[in-house]
């Protein structure tokens, strides 16, 4: 991920504010005593998992040039009409914003939760939970991508990197959509079984999935389906897996 350009340093002000939201709904564990457990770590389940979504993740990637043969330029009537608009979109400056809208959503929890609990056995059982949730999501999100091998906007409108690159090839669904909001869901779930926030941090989730998708999809990264089924995705993964460890 390259991060660069005046384009990157006027987004970092920006997201902040996805940090501040967090804090707002998460109160500080000094005035809460001592920090609540929520979730049960079943090691012999969980690295597994872990592990099985890490090379789920590794070795498509790997072997990205044997599974994925470009095969446009391609034409644009065959992208469904409501997909189709997309195709033209190029905004170099969204595209920055979403890798940081991304990269700020999945570091902030887990520094905020820090700050929340302390850093001892509370923490690393959430962040056992929140590492799980991303992976399994992730691995999910690139056994499909390679699967279905969609060409990306850029790519149906010609664009000769894209053609070239078998990253132009996996338009679906969208990574960035799912991992954010898969992100922003485990978030909620935290907050609240520890802190009995129900509206709010589900709110916040629902916004940052939905700005990281209008990013890419302005990007011409992403068609509209690619970023819708990347938030369904993501929020299910996102709730499924703290919810299968909660406690109560």
């Amino acid at each position: 991920m390259m991060w660069r350009g005046p384009a990157c340093r006027r987004y970092s002000r920006a997201v902040p504010v996805t940090a501040l939201l967090l804090a707002v709904s998460a109160p500080a564990a000094a005035l809460q005593g001592a920090p609540v457990s929520v979730y049960r770590i079943a090691p012999a389940v969980d690295a597994p998992l872990i592990v099985a979504s890490a090379l789920a993740i590794l070795l498509p990637t790997v072997f990205a040039s044997d599974l994925v043969h470009p095969r446009c330029p391609c034409d644009p009537g065959e992208v469904n009409a409501l997909d189709r608009h997309v195709i033209g979109n190029h905004s170099g400056f969204m595209e920055t914003a979403s890798d940081v809208t991304e990269a700020v959503a999945v570091i902030a929890p887990l520094l905020l939760d820090a700050a929340d609990v302390g850093l001892g056995q509370v923490f690393l059982e959430d962040a056992i939970v929140y590492a799980e949730a991303l992976a399994v999501d992730e691995a999910l999100t690139t056994l499909t991508k390679y699967a279905v091998r969609r060409p990306r906007p850029r790519v149906y409108a010609g664009d000769p990197a894209e053609i070239r690159s078998t990253d132009g090839y996996l338009s679906f669904y969208s990574g960035h959509t799912s991992v954010v909001t898969a992100a922003m869901a485990v978030t909620a779930v935290t907050l609240q079984k520890r802190h009995g926030q129900r509206v709010w941090p589900w709110i916040m989730a629902a916004a940052v999935g939905v700005a990281v998708a209008a990013q890419r999809v302005a990007a011409g990264q992403h068609f509209y389906s690619d970023v819708a089924v990347g938030f369904a995705a993501g929020a299910a993964t996102g709730a499924a897996v703290p919810l299968l460890h909660a406690r109560f």
